[in-house]
This record gives C-alpha cells, sequence and structure tokens, in this order.
C-alpha cells in the first residue's frame, strides 16, 4: 500500500469526511431529540402557563415498544433458506443465539429502533473482536509439561516446584466475538448523494473517540500521532447529552496513552492499484494521518468484500438513505397542542384567581401587599367606598381542550397509534367485538409498515453477520429442538439467503395459533374424507409451528419429524387381510403336516443309524479283541522260544563248565600217578 500516493488519498479521505456532515440534518435530528424530552419552545412568556406537552416521545415509546415486542416475542425473527434446510436451521440457531445471549441483545435492538423513530434513520455495525488469550495457572508433571511444549502451547511462566511438577501460567487462545452496536449519527457519517448504504454509497465512516491505550490494545501504531487533536461539539450531540457534551466532546488534558483522539474507521471507493476500478478500501485514520500496524508497521489500509454497516429508516423515501422520523409526523402537533394547553391553563389560572380592578382611591398602605397574596378567604385592606373588584374573564379552556381532542385524533391517523391500540379508549367496552378488532387492525398497519421497515435492515446485518461468522467463527454445539449439534460455522455454504419473519408482537401471536388450530381442524376433516392433500410432513410443521409459536416447550420432545419414522406403511384390504389370514393358517398347518413327517423320517434315520454305529463299534471291538489275542499269543511264543533258548545256553554253558571240571580232574588225577610216593602231607 506504499506505493499508491498517500497524500492525495488522505485528502480524498477529509473531503468526503468534509462532504458526509450535514449540518441541516444533525439540527433538525437534534430538534427532534429536544421535543422528545420536553425542551421549551424558546417563546415562553413569564408569568404565563410553559407547559409542553409530550406527544413525540409518547408516539416514540409506544412505537418502540411495539417493534421491539414484535422483534423478540418470537423465537425467530428472521430465517435463514437454503436447499440443505439443516444446515439453514443451523445458521439461524446460532446466529440467533450468538445475538441474543450475552451481546445485550435486547439494548442493541432497543436503542437501533428507537434511534431511528426519532432521528429519520441510524446505522448499525457487525464486528468481530478478537479477544486476547487467556491466563491459565496450573501444576503439571514433567510429562504434560513436556506435552504442552510440543502442542505449540503459549507458556508465560513456567518454575520446576523440584518434585516432579512444574507450576505453569499458559495463555489459551479464546475464540472471537461477533457482536453490533448502534453508531450514533453524530458519529457516522456518509456519501449524501448515494440511495443505498451498501449499493452505490461511495463513503461511509464511524467516528469515535478513543485512548492511544485503546488504539494500541487494537493493534495499531500510535507512536507518532499527532498531539494537537481537539473535537468540536456537535449540536445534535448537545441535544443527546446536554451539558455533559462538553466534557465529552472537547479535548482534555490528559496525556500519555489515556490521551483521546478522533479515530476514523472509514470505507470507501477509491482506486488503489490503478486499474481504473474503484475497490472498497477500508483504511483507520486519526486526523491527517493513516495509522499503521503495530506488529508490521504496514499503513491500516485493505481492500475488502463490504462494509460492516445497515442503516433504517422508519418512513423512507425514495431514491434516498435518508427519509422521514416518526417524530417528523408529531412534531407540528406537540406545538398545537402544547399551546392550547398553554392557554388552557392560563385560562384556568385566571377564572381561579382573577385579577382585580382597584380604584386609586381605594389604595392604602396594605391593598397591594393584600392583593398580591392569593389564598382562601384573604382579607384585602382598601380605603374609600369604592371596594376593589375581581375582573370576571369568562372560562373558555373547554375550547381549548377540544381543539386538542381534534389534534390528538390527527395525531392517530398519522401515526397509527390509537388509544384503542394502547388500551386507554374508555368507551372501547361500549363497542362491538368486531369493530373493535377491526379498528385495531386498522391501526396495526402502521406499526407492521414500519415493523416490515426494520426487519428488512435486521435481515441484512444478520446476513453481514453470517459472512463474518463464516469466516472467523469457531465450532459450537447448540441444543435445537432438544438435540445438542455439533455446528462448524466455517462450513456453512456462501449461498445462503435470509427472510424476515415479522408479526406484531403477542396479538399477531394469538392470531397466528387461532389461525394454526383453524388449520389443523380443516386438516383432520380432509384426512378423514380421504383428500391426499395434507402429507404428514404438512401437518407436521403446522404442529411445530404452533409449538414454536405458543412457547410450549421443544419441537423434539413433544413432535417426531416424519423423515425419521422411516417410508409409510399402507394400510392393507380388510378381505386381503382375511384371505392372508387364510392362507398363513394352510401354509402353517401344511408346515406342521411337513414338520412331523420330517420328525419321524428324522427319528428312523437316527435310530437306523445308532444300530448301524453300534453294529460298527461291535464289529471294531471283536476285531479288536482278536488283534489283541493274536499279539497276546505271539508275544507269548516268542517269549517262550526266548526262555528255551536261554535255558539251552545255560545247559550248553554247565556242560561246557562240567567238562573242564571233569578234564581239570583228569589230569590232576594222571599227574598223581606219575608223582613219585612220599608223605601225603607234604
Amino acid at each position: 500500500m506504499d506505493e499508491f500516493d498517500l497524500d492525495s488519498f488522505v485528502a480524498f479521505l477529509r473531503e468526503q469526511e468534509a462532504e458526509s456532515r450535514d449540518d441541516n440534518l444533525d439540527d433538525e435530528r437534534a430538534l427532534a431529540i429536544n421535543f422528545y424530552n420536553g425542551e421549551p419552545f424558546g417563546d415562553e412568556e413569564e408569568g404565563r402557563s410553559q407547559l409542553v406537552t409530550r406527544d413525540v416521545a409518547e408516539t416514540i415509546d409506544y412505537m418502540t415498544v411495539a417493534i421491539l415486542d414484535t422483534m423478540i416475542s418470537g423465537d425467530r425473527a428472521v430465517e435463514f433458506e437454503h436447499p440443505d434446510q439443516k444446515i439453514a436451521e443451523q445458521a439461524t440457531a446460532a446466529i440467533t443465539r450468538d445475538y441474543r445471549q450475552g451481546r445485550a441483545g435486547y439494548r442493541f435492538l432497543h436503542d437501533w429502533i428507537k434511534a431511528g423513530l426519532l432521528e429519520k434513520s441510524s446505522v448499525a455495525k457487525v464486528m468481530v473482536e478478537e479477544q486476547p488469550p487467556k491466563r491459565v495457572e496450573a501444576v503439571v508433571s514433567e510429562i504434560e509439561m513436556s506435552m504442552l511444549m510440543d502442542g505449540g502451547a503459549q507458556i508465560a511462566e513456567a518454575s520446576d516446584n523440584g518434585d516432579g511438577t512444574w507450576t505453569i501460567a499458559h495463555l489459551v487462545p479464546q475464540p472471537p466475538l461477533f457482536r453490533e452496536y448502534v453508531s450514533p449519527n453524530e458519529d457516522t457519517g456518509f456519501a449524501l448523494d448515494a440511495t443505498d448504504l451498501d449499493d452505490d454509497c461511495g463513503y461511509l465512516r464511524f467516528s469515535c473517540r478513543r485512548t492511544l491505550s485503546d488504539l494500541s490494545r487494537l493493534g495499531f501504531d500510535v507512536t507518532d500521532l499527532a498531539s494537537d487533536t481537539r473535537f468540536d461539539s456537535s449540536g445534535l450531540a448537545q441535544a443527546r447529552d446536554g451539558d455533559r457534551a462538553m466534557s465529552w466532546w472537547s479535548g482534555d488534558n490528559r496525556t500519555g496513552v489515556n490521551r483521546k483522539v478522533e479515530h476514523h474507521e472509514e470505507y470507501s471507493r477509491y482506486d488503489v492499484n490503478g486499474d481504473g476500478i474503484a475497490e472498497l478500501v477500508l483504511s483507520h485514520r486519526v486526523g491527517n494521518q493513516i495509522l499503521r500496524r503495530d506488529d508490521t508497521g504496514e499503513l491500516a489500509i485493505e481492500i475488502v468484500d463490504e462494509h460492516p454497516g445497515v442503516s433504517w429508516c422508519p418512513f423512507p423515501m425514495q431514491h434516498r438513505i435518508v427519509g422521514q422520523s416518526l417524530a417528523d409526523k408529531v412534531m407540528d402537533i406537540q406545538v398545537g397542542r402544547s399551546m392550547l394547553m398553554r392557554q388552557a391553563m392560563d385560562n384556568l389560572y385566571q377564572s381561579n384567581a382573577p385579577g382585580m380592578a382597584v380604584s386609586e382611591t381605594a389604595i392604602g398602605v396594605n391593598t397591594i401587599d393584600d392583593l398580591l397574596t392569593v389564598r382562601p378567604g384573604r382579607i384585602i385592606r382598601y380605603k374609600g367606598a369604592v371596594a376593589p373588584a375581581p375582573i370576571t374573564v369568562p372560562f373558555v379552556a373547554q375550547s381549548a381542550f377540544e381543539a386538542m381532542e381534534v389534534m390528538a385524533g390527527e395525531k392517530e391517523s398519522r401515526t397509527g397509534i390509537t388509544r384503542l391500540n394502547q388500551g386507554l379508549d374508555a368507551d372501547a367496552l361500549n363497542k362491538t367485538a368486531t369493530g373493535t378488532a377491526l379498528m385495531q387492525a386498522q391501526g396495526q398497519q402502521m406499526e407492521l409498515y414500519v415493523a416490515r421497515n426494520f426487519a428488512e435492515a435486521f435481515a441484512r446485518l444478520i446476513l453481514k453477520k453470517y459472512r463474518l461468522m463464516r469466516e472467523h467463527g469457531q465450532p459450537m454445539e447448540l441444543v435445537i429442538d432438544g438435540e445438542v449439534v455439533s455446528i462448524d460455522p466455517r462450513q456453512w455454504p456462501d449461498d445462503m439467503t435470509v427472510i424476515a419473519r415479522v408479526g406484531l408482537g403477542s396479538g399477531s401471536k394469538e392470531q397466528r395459533l387461532q389461525h394454526r388450530m383453524a388449520l389443523l381442524q380443516i386438516t383432520q376433516e380432509g384426512v378423514k374424507s380421504g383428500l391426499r392433500i395434507f402429507s404428514e410432513q404438512n401437518i407436521y410443521n403446522n404442529i411445530k409451528g404452533f409449538i414454536a409459536d405458543a412457547n410450549i416447550g421443544a419441537v423434539r420432545d413433544l413432535l417426531t419429524d416424519p423423515d425419521m419414522l422411516g417410508p409409510p406403511q399402507e394400510k392393507p384390504d380388510p378381505q386381503m387381510l382375511k384371505a392372508q389370514a387364510d392362507a398363513t393358517i394352510a401354509a402353517q398347518k401344511q408346515d406342521m403336516a411337513q414338520q412331523e413327517a420330517a420328525l419321524k423320517l428324522q427319528l428312523q434315520r437316527e435310530e437306523a443309524e445308532a444300530k448301524l454305529q453300534f453294529m460298527r463299534e461291535e464289529a471294531a471291538a471283536k476285531i479288536e479283541l482278536d488283534r489283541q489275542k493274536a499279539a497276546a499269543e505271539a508275544e507269548l511264543a516268542v517269549r517262550q522260544q526266548d526262555f528255551e533258548m536261554q535255558m539251552a545256553r545255560e545247559q550248553m554253558a554247565l556242560q561246557r563248565e562240567q567238562a573242564a571240571h571233569k578234564a581239570d580232574l583228569d589230569e590232576r588225577a594222571a599227574v598223581s600217578k606219575k608223582r613219585p610216593g612220599g608223605d601225603l602231607d607234604k
């Protein structure tokens, strides 16, 4: 961004800022606020009545309540539509919960509605705010400490406890916040020649007074900002804040990071890259300086797809962003009724405390003081024969009251807000119910018109919020119709559309409930008569809407979606049922006979198999016995043969031993015969 002509761009922004300031429009808005507050008109006279009727406040407050009740009485003021109905329902539930829970959704709607009704138009802004990480302290083991480090956790502090544990303080990322706020008209500017804030608006500005600390927290570099930035008091701000406006708008003596500057967030159509086509450019400016990012040092300029602002006007004028306010329709009536009320009160004052005609000859020392002391039973001291006499003033206040009533009727015809709508008509009980209903419906036409205009603007704001959540959202869990559903806004489609669902508060809700009940009765009669125009899904949708309008609980707890039941089963013909039953009985009898024959055959087969098995086992046992007997006989023969052979060997050995012994004896005998005789003892 540093390559393009920065000075020319700043000059362009300053020029657009100046052109976006409409002093006449601000004066009209300031006047409407003064009327709402019941401020004096400036033509009051001392000693005369200075009453101011509060027609503007009464009208604005009633319409604010009516539209606010319209937007919050139902569960869904707007709904998303998409071919994938489940995705559409999830988006509707997620965004509705986000702006209603924890985001001051009620106050946002109140301020946006009231600002538009009173000040001709009002611009709301939807935005995403990145949240700083949350500091979490914990005692972890060394393994957990290692896992945190490996997982990329932001460890702010860590200390070893010496027992295998660590005391750490780590930063846990927080999901971004999506919020909406109403930008005060004195802080908002747009190209006055635009006919629509989105289609052909070449410049849109959101201004606010921030401290240098606030800008630093938003990520801007504030080191070189000019130190002489001051603020001019705005007539609109003075009307809104009274004496506080001077301290809010004027420069103060605070220095350092608490010094305030006027920060402009601007969306302008400007040719940044020199291709001859103007892009939508977001820039942040203080005075003549474009802010720079604190982390990168780059200029706070970027090309964006859309701006975050949505404007609404209760009574739009064709081809213009700013139309008429509800206050515009009542301010002149407030002037007229105030004048009539003052005159009536002056007449009452003069009738109850008339002036006195006093002859100069009757004036004594105490006469004037006595006349000026007005109290019941007072004494007037005078002298002479001519007593002071009251000046008779005819009572004509009734005429003023009648004229005020005529102007009240004019106010009702302009705004559609009647005493009957407000429950203030004392004669309503004398009217027929049908006539009363018709008058209420006629009066509510204006409410419906204004509510529709606001709902269309609100739908555009919700669609912008949808795109923000789709880009910056985080996975979440929601309870939809009693079921916990996991939702990831980043997976939402980009072709989602949104429609406004606008009623007229509780009265219209009761009418819807009556209509749904009548439709259910028609459906019941139609189904009985065999009509095919009512499906299960039609009936389910009607009952589901009835439960939602009556707010009697979760749909899932009271009703089952036909899609979850599977395909329905057709009802068979009674004659067909009888024939099928007879056929079933005959088939069952035949099956029983077949089963009995099969069982008998099975028993015979099992008996034959048992006998055959017994014979096989008996033959096998006999064979095994013969085999064992033969084996035993063979073993016995082998043993007998071995024994006989052993006996033969032993006999042969004995015979050899006997032969050897005999031979030895024979040899000894032969020797003794050859030896000479002698002493046998030697």
